[in-house]
């Protein structure tokens, strides 16, 4: 049976409504509980068969040995960045940075990044650090003795940075190998690859079978022909013919600094101008950056490979000078040397 409904007085007032003690009204979001974006891992480009991403580890295996963080966060497709910096109230920085053409071409995995005023201070903040070595007393590196002032500013933060991480086990012996990929439609540029190989030999053979449409001819590798004397005529870069020797410790670690370097030298190409290697750059060259872009330099995103279909990032496109002692020795006196010195500092600060 249904029941009428009373109507309602309007000299009548209403009665409140009571709201149960167990309901509680919904809560604003802090914006410490917001989900942070995934960081970036760092895989080694020449690896093969390892996830280019990792998922954000909340809960670290050992402590880091830095409070900067050792990577830049950044959304896929995206051109701009957070700052890796950390503020006075132990936070990382919120502003947003556009990523540089160096850190774009090292994209996914893009070193660390800093806004102006992080930059500014990080720069001037100190001279080196201590390396703790196990039974020796620890050692004081110097940044100036490894990292050139004729580097963007923003190479020479994200050097820092991955000078001071700590070694790794995972990290594994192995060599750092270079490839020349010639091209005749672009003789005014030099087109080298920089890798990383546990198997020397068996690397080289992967690379022919798996992109043919341009020759590759072995220019050298470290340990090896690198650091090898040069009146030691009985090294041979054929392939095939190849003894690679014993390998160098910590392979990525020097795969990734020679990297950083690689990426600015060939995107600013700073050996173009007189008296390059006094320059002090704090931002990036306006004549650098036209040479670069009229002589033909990957100052554009990377393409895919032809043959693969992937984006080969160790791949670093020089525009060769028109004269003087670089031109035609790019090789000798400008990537090696990067190489060398990378080298040298692992062996002598980590091994």
């Amino acid at each position: 049976m249904q029941h009428a409904l009373k109507p309602i007085n309007p000299h009548t007032p209403a009665k409140p409504v009571s709201v149960p003690s167990s309901v509680t009204p919904p809560s604003r979001p802090h914006p410490d509980s917001l989900p942070l974006p995934p960081a970036m891992a760092h895989p080694s480009i020449s690896a093969s068969g390892r996830p280019s991403h990792a998922a954000l580890n909340v809960t670290p295996t050992r402590p880091r040995a830095s409070s900067i963080p050792s990577s830049t966060t950044s959304s896929p497709g995206s051109n701009t960045a957070q700052c890796s910096g950390m503020t006075k109230t132990g936070r990382q920085c919120t502003r947003r940075i556009k990523i540089p053409r160096v850190h774009s071409h090292l994209d996914p995995d893009i070193p660390a990044l800093y806004c102006h005023q992080h930059k500014q201070a990080m720069i001037t903040a100190q001279t080196g650090f201590y390396v703790s070595r196990p039974g020796r007393e620890d050692k004081f590196i110097e940044f100036i003795h490894y990292i050139p002032k004729y580097l963007q500013t923003d190479t020479q933060l994200a050097l820092r940075v991955e000078m001071e991480k700590a070694p790794t086990s995972s990290d594994v012996s192995g060599y750092i190998y270079t490839f020349e990929i010639r091209d005749p439609k672009r003789p005014d540029v030099i087109q080298l690859k920089v890798g990383r190989a546990v198997n020397l030999n068996k690397r080289l053979d992967q690379w022919d079978k798996q992109c043919q449409s341009k020759e590759q001819i072995p220019r050298g590798w470290w340990p090896g022909t690198v650091e090898g004397d040069e009146d030691d005529t009985s090294t041979s870069l054929l392939k095939g013919n190849i003894k690679a020797g014993e390998p160098g410790p910590y392979s990525h670690r020097i795969e990734r600094l020679v990297h950083i370097e690689l990426a600015d030298l060939s995107l600013h190409a700073p050996y173009l101008e007189q008296g390059w290697l006094n320059l002090d750059k704090s931002d990036a060259s306006p004549s650098a950056a036209s040479i670069c872009t009229s002589r033909g330099s990957t100052s554009s995103p990377a393409k895919a490979c032809l043959d693969c279909g992937k984006v080969h990032r160790e791949i670093f496109a020089f525009p060769r000078p028109d004269m003087g002692k670089y031109k035609g020795r790019e090789w000798d006196l400008i990537v090696k040397p990067v190489i060398e010195k990378w080298g040298k500092f692992v062996r002598e600060s980590y091994a």
